[in-house]
């Protein structure tokens, strides 16, 4: 029993490490690793001003989605269907979760969401972790109208256009700058189309239910 515990806290200790330093939380950490604070903070070392962040963690589907804009949703959906992708490569949820916020954070740059955020939007989702046993918040699907596939709400969706993120991207992307400051042409260029290439292409959507 000494033989397989000993590996396995010191894989749970490496995980913990690497949440840190994508900029998770400690409770984040906690239910990644299953590591308590006290262990957390025996086995790691924190230079000065590096310690895990303070401040509330949006744990509140509620509050994530009465705050979220719709380039928040646009980047929750992006980095969902990145760690669809990558959990069909790694056994561990946990690693996968890191691998396909490393391969988010680079697309997305400062713009986009936390690595604590991205975590519940997987919880919320998957029904992982903080959001075990609970009912979904979101639904993984495929919009009948550009192919991307999203996050959307749980119960079957009767007007894809008006509720899928990338559509109301397309739809309102040459008047608004704000959403041009987001998604910029020469990332996204048309972001339109590249944006479905992206959705499309990466991961698996279930098939959509009566």
């Amino acid at each position: 029993m000494v033989a397989r515990y000993v590996p396995r806290q010191a894989q749970a200790v490496e995980l913990a490490r690497r949440a840190f330093a994508a900029g998770a939380r400690t409770s984040t950490v906690r239910f990644l690793t299953g590591l308590d604070r006290c262990a957390l903070f025996r086995y790691l070392m924190f230079e000065p001003g590096e310690a895990p962040k303070p401040g509330k963690r949006p744990d509140s589907p509620e509050r994530f989605l009465k705050n979220a804009t719709l380039a928040t949703m646009v980047d929750a959906s992006l980095a969902y269907v990145l760690y669809r992708e990558d959990r069909e490569r790694w056994p561990q949820p946990a690693e996968a979760l890191l691998v396909s916020y490393e391969h988010y954070a680079r697309r997305r740059g400062p713009m986009g969401l936390n690595f604590d955020r991205v975590f519940y939007v997987v919880c919320w989702t998957d029904c992982r972790w903080a959001w075990a046993g609970r009912e979904p918040i979101f639904r993984f699907t495929t919009c009948t109208v550009c192919h991307c596939r999203y996050l959307g709400s749980p119960a079957p969706v009767d007007n894809h256009e008006r509720e899928c993120p990338f559509c109301r991207v397309q739809a309102r992307y040459l008047r608004d700058p704000w959403l041009q400051s987001h998604f910029p042409e020469r990332q996204y260029p048309p972001v339109a189309a590249a944006l479905a290439s992206i959705m499309s292409c990466v991961g698996a959507a279930p098939a959509e239910s009566g």
